[in-house]
């Protein structure tokens, strides 16, 4: 057969539907105003399928425009074609005009208001509009006229455990299970809503019957998160045992083991798994580093130490040689922990625990001045400028009795990083260290601009101001917040026990003093306070025995003196 016969043979296959198309449409094809006219006289079903499915293969190309004319004249040739009306919402979806879709979606369930899959479409897209309570109403639409419409019922279940509905989508699903026992998604997401309403046994039951349905490695892996959490971990070991019989190289599943041995205490097995591990390990840097960590853990350095160099030999790694310059420290083996930590480069996730812990060894070999050419060297290029590091060198400069140099490292670090709380925090301390309590307290102020919920900079003002007699009662404010904010701290309890001392409220006080040495008993400043307030309660004794506990925890010699002047007034005759 020659060439030209094979191309006439293609051009009559190609050419004939089109052909066939045309004579069946009849005058459709004449004008848009010829179809109006065919519209008026009567519905022409064949006019209609004819441009249907010329849209059909139009949208099947992806040119979404052409399509949607051949819909509308399709609906112009038959305005009853529900067929056509039904693909309108989904091509206008693909052209991102969801608006469009939900509009045509509400006039079709006008004519056909049962219409489940028209109604579960623009539920769906409700939801991608984040419009859940409107998929919620189109849901219960559906339910009630289909009530074991299982996709419904779930979709419904799943919609309400993501709305925090917990309790309400847990009937859902479970009427979902009267319908079908064997639905995994019911039995998976009852085991969710159990475990977030702490319904433990419940949620243990559940995930068993979702795996008896379903088993996969990543519902184990859940199933594990949740009974860590539980503290079943002799389950989890058995449920990872299994997971390991079917791929003993599942490293997530031995560390998951390790996990659950670690919590009990079994820490030479969790080592062993961790070298069986190591052996079929993809990263077996990685698993050296984990030996490492457990190593040390378990006081075993040589191992660790045998370990970490050997990353090492292989290739450069910043976390062995900050683990490493860790262990080196420990032995105060200094030389050898700066040389490790020297290796490290800025760009490298250990780098900023590095310097840190640099400054610590100069600190602790008294060498505060290398430490701070460290810092301030790093403090001097843009790339490795950090916020730790001007704290850090405020803190050597304080101990390198240079409380001037301390404060201006500080007030320089914050005209860099002008949103730093810890920054701006560590500056007030500082102030009011040299006495300058309003500069500090307006450097909190900025802080509590920044973040209202600082428990510290909210305790810091409102003690500050209840200390020197003003503002008492937004003080009071102030340090209730903080207290919310931090419940169970010490130190706050005395600042609340203090203010309520400075208002006259001193049984409240003497309450708030109390509980706060339970929580911090060996705070001086706590003994001094509730001292002042046994003594505004003519409370002798029980004052002279605050102060004298006050006494013998004070180590500032002025502190000290202030207290014994309180001892000898309430002595004197």
């Amino acid at each position: 057969m020659t060439d030209t016969a094979k191309t006439g043979i293609v051009y009559r296959s190609l050419v004939a539907p089109l052909l066939f198309f045309t004579l069946i449409s009849c005058t459709p094809l004449a004008s848009d105003s010829s179809l109006g006219a065919a519209e008026a006289e009567s519905r022409d079903t064949s006019c209609s399928y004819f441009y249907f499915l010329w849209g059909t293969r139009e949208e099947y190309y992806q040119r979404y425009e052409a399509a949607l004319e051949a819909y509308q004249k399709a609906l112009v040739c038959d305005p009853e074609a529900a067929y056509v009306e039904k693909k309108l919402p989904i091509l206008h979806l693909k052209m991102n005009s969801a608006e469009k879709a939900v509009n045509l979606l509400l006039a079709n369930l006008k004519k056909t208001p049962g219409d489940s899959a028209q109604r579960s479409l623009l539920a769906r897209i409700y939801i991608q509009q984040k419009k859940e309570a409107e998929a919620i109403e189109q849901y219960q639409k559906i339910i009630s006229d289909e009530p074991e419409n299982g996709q419904a019922l779930l979709r419904m279940g799943i919609l309400l455990t993501q709305t925090g509905e917990l309790e309400r989508a847990g009937d859902y699903f479970n009427k979902l299970l009267t319908l079908n026992q064997e639905t995994y998604f019911s039995r998976l997401y009852l085991a969710r809503i159990a475990d977030r309403l702490g319904q433990g046994s419940e949620a243990e039951k559940q995930y068993r019957a979702a795996l008896d349905l379903n088993y996969s490695a990543d519902l184990v892996y859940e199933f594990a998160e949740f009974l860590l959490k539980q503290k079943h971990y002799e389950n989890v070991i058995a449920i990872m045992r299994e997971l390991l019989l079917q791929d003993d190289t599942d490293e997530r599943a031995r560390f998951t083991i390790v996990q659950a041995l670690l919590a009990l205490d079994r820490e030479e097995e969790a080592v062993a798994e961790l070298g069986l591990a190591k052996e079929v390990s993809s990263n077996p840097e990685k698993i050296s580093l984990l030996l490492s960590r457990l190593h040390m853990r378990n006081g075993d350095n040589g191992k660790a130490i045998e370990n970490l160099k050997s990353v090492l030999e292989v290739k450069e790694n910043p976390e062995a040689r900050y683990l490493l310059a860790a262990l080196h420290m420990e032995a105060e083996q200094w030389t050898d922990a700066l040389e490790m930590l020297a290796a490290i480069r800025p760009a490298d996730e250990e780098f900023e625990d590095g310097v840190v812990l640099q400054t610590r060894i100069y600190h602790q070999i008294s060498e505060i001045e290398k430490g701070l050419e460290l810092l301030i060297s790093y403090l001097e290029i843009p790339e490795t400028q950090r916020e730790l590091f001007y704290i850090l060198a405020s803190s050597l400069y304080q101990e390198n009795n240079q409380p001037e140099r301390a404060t201006e490292i500080l007030a320089t670090g914050i005209r860099k990083f002008p949103e730093s709380e810890n920054l701006l925090f560590e500056y007030g301390l500082q102030l009011e260290r040299t006495d300058q309590l309003e500069a500090a307290i307006k450097a909190m102020e900025l802080i509590v601009e920044i973040n209202p919920d600082h428990a510290e900079a909210l305790n810091f003002i409102g003690y500050s101001w209840a200390d020197t007699d003003r503002h008492l009662e937004k003080a009071l404010a102030y340090i209730e917040r903080a207290m919310e904010l931090t419940p169970g701290n010490g130190y706050i309890q005395d600042s609340l026990g203090w203010v309520h001392f400075k208002l006259g409220n001193l049984e409240i006080a003497r309450d708030e003093l109390a509980a706060a040495l339970e929580l911090v008993p060996d705070d001086p400043h706590i003994y001094d306070h509730l001292g002042d307030v046994y003594r505004s309660l003519d409370m002798v004794d029980k004052a002279l025995e605050a102060y004298r506990t006050a006494l013998q925890y004070f180590k500032d010699e002025n502190k000290k003196a202030a207290v014994s002047k309180k001892i000898e007034t309430l002595l004197a005759p």
